[in-house]
């Protein structure tokens, strides 16, 4: 296979209705070897989409209905009355490598709305802190590439007063991955890409920093270096 050719291995977390992981599936250069979702109906979504539209024959077990904050069994397996038995993302996955983990953890805690009506600002939530599962999930596959997603709200979120976009950068950076210094530049508008109304998320995209590190030795001038 040419690199022209070459399709990278995605596993997709909080994956939803499996939007994000068709956005990638569409350039052509992905493959979805794995979804990690906990709502039932959302699962059937993504199962019913990987096998129709993609052609995955395997998609009832790519597609993990699991707790993602129970990441240990999730990773090696599990057999729960709610969610069932599954071999985990470990066997599934087996000997391919994992090129890119993609997600975002839902963002009603750091949405600016629930803030506003939560009488406690969502502090109290335990979705703030989900990103620690994320993290896990990195440090165990060790990818090249990640992609996170989130609501902006998420730079203003500082459920037990320290910002949380701070222990996010700080968890990326221990996981082992070089990240953009001010997440502020980050923020994306949807309508600058073609789609009628103005939307802004936060994209964060992280590179394993032996990589990051040879992709920067190639550079001599140290203005055309990565940030």
């Amino acid at each position: 296979m040419t690199m022209r050719n070459k399709k990278y291995n995605t596993i997709d977390l909080f994956a939803g209705c499996g939007g994000l992981m068709d956005g990638f599936m569409l350039t052509g250069h992905y493959k979805t070897i794995s979804c990690v979702e906990w709502d039932k109906y959302p699962c059937l979504t993504i199962e019913n989409r990987l096998r129709n539209k993609w052609g995955h024959t395997n998609s009832s077990e790519e597609v993990i209905r699991f707790d993602i904050q129970r990441t240990d069994e999730l990773i090696n397996g599990f057999d729960d009355a709610e969610y069932g038995k599954h071999v985990g993302l470990k066997k599934l996955i087996g000997r391919k490598k994992v090129d890119l983990i993609i997600g975002g953890p839902p963002c009603q805690a750091y949405s600016l709305a629930g803030r506003i009506r939560d009488p406690h600002g969502m502090k109290l939530d335990y979705r703030n802190y989900l990103f620690e599962s994320y993290i896990k999930i990195l440090e165990n596959f060790k990818p090249s590439f990640f992609v996170f997603e989130n609501v902006v709200g998420m730079l203003s979120a500082a459920p037990d007063g320290t910002p949380i976009i701070h222990r996010i950068k700080h968890s990326f950076e221990q996981a082992g991955y070089a990240v953009i210094n001010d997440f502020k530049n980050a923020v994306y508008d949807v309508a600058d890409f073609g789609i009628p109304q103005h939307r802004k998320r936060v994209i964060i995209f992280g590179v394993r920093k032996d990589i990051h590190l040879k992709a920067n030795t190639k550079y001599k001038d140290k203005d055309e270096r990565l940030p």
